[in-house]
């Protein structure tokens, strides 16, 4: 088989049905198939994605282990030579995932391939891929740089910018993305350890650690509204808890502490300026956005997000 199609679903009854509708179309003329792992949602999540699609594999897991682990139960089903993960609040276009199997035929080396996120209103959503943390990154972040330049090549170097064509990139979002069976299997895959957010850029750094180069092509077209389920201060507890792990597990081990450190400057600054709403522009970027006492809260918080998920139980 040439591919395996994974979602992983926890309350998404209200918008699975239009997911699973454009994954029809988009594998329709390909020998795929779809798997569609529930996280032990608490509402109909799994009814409605049986009634939208019955020629897919609908999983209910009797737990929810979190996004990575569910993309791992769903690849252990998987029996294609590629596989897709699709976030449940995504749409593809009819010809999306022909365009990431071109993409990833032709360029074996990649390993990784992700496609061009746009909005609902068909804009160019930079979300696609993100740039490798660095010690200066974050030293743009600690003294709110980042924020003063959103999008600077130089003093925000981890927002994503739009491209053409195809492009190696640091890190491919997890809400589309390709991986060969062969990168899977010899990287492992998410580390489950990871219960959500974050996944994505581990993965990809290992990857690119093993020899594979990570790529995006601006072919494969899919539109991700993004954070459908999660309140801003929680999403943000959650954001920083999987960047404390990229920190933590792929920084030199002499900058790991640091790096941690300036994520705490960096969040410590932002309480302290009370601004509470980010500035004109980070939206677009893709950045968090976040309420009036978000920044306090997740502040307040620094204990249960700075360990990383090796040190928190999920």
């Amino acid at each position: 088989m040439r591919l395996s199609v994974v979602i992983v679903t926890y309350r998404s009854a209200a918008y699975i049905g239009r997911c699973l509708a454009s994954v029809r179309r988009a594998t329709e003329h390909l020998d795929a198939e779809v798997i569609v792992v529930d996280n032990n949602s608490p509402d109909d999540t799994a009814e409605v994605a049986r009634a939208a699609a019955p020629w897919a594999d609908v999983v209910v897991r009797d737990e929810n282990g979190g996004f990575a682990e569910g993309c791992a139960a769903g690849a252990r089903l998987a029996k294609g030579r590629h596989l897709v993960f699709v976030n449940p609040d995504a749409e593809l276009r009819p010809d999306t995932l022909e365009r990431l199997l071109d993409c990833a035929e032709r360029h074996p080396g990649a390993g990784i391939v992700g496609g061009r996120c746009v909005t609902e209103s068909g804009e160019w959503d930079p979300r696609s891929w993100w740039g490798r943390p660095t010690p200066w990154s974050l030293l743009c972040f600690a003294t709110g740089l980042s924020t003063v330049f959103p999008g600077h090549p130089v003093f925000d170097p981890e927002s994503p910018r739009t491209w053409t064509g195809e492009r190696e990139v640091p890190i491919v979002t997890g809400a589309l993305m390709l991986v060969s069976r062969a990168a899977w299997d010899e990287t492992g895959g998410f580390d489950t350890r990871i219960f959500m957010y974050g996944e994505d850029a581990d993965l990809c750094l290992r990857a690119r650690a093993a020899g594979y180069r990570p790529m995006v092509t601006d072919r494969a077209v899919f539109v991700h509204p993004g954070g459908m389920s999660s309140s801003s201060l929680r999403k943000l507890v959650l954001l920083f808890t999987g960047k404390a792990t990229v920190v933590r597990r792929h920084f030199p081990r002499g900058l790991r502490t640091l790096g941690v450190l300036l994520l705490l400057a960096g969040v410590w600054l932002r309480a302290t300026a009370s601004r509470g709403v980010a500035p004109p522009g980070r939206e677009r970027q893709g950045r968090p956005t976040a309420r009036r006492g978000d920044w306090a809260g997740l502040w307040a918080a620094r204990r249960e997000w700075s360990g990383g998920w090796d040190r928190r139980t999920a």
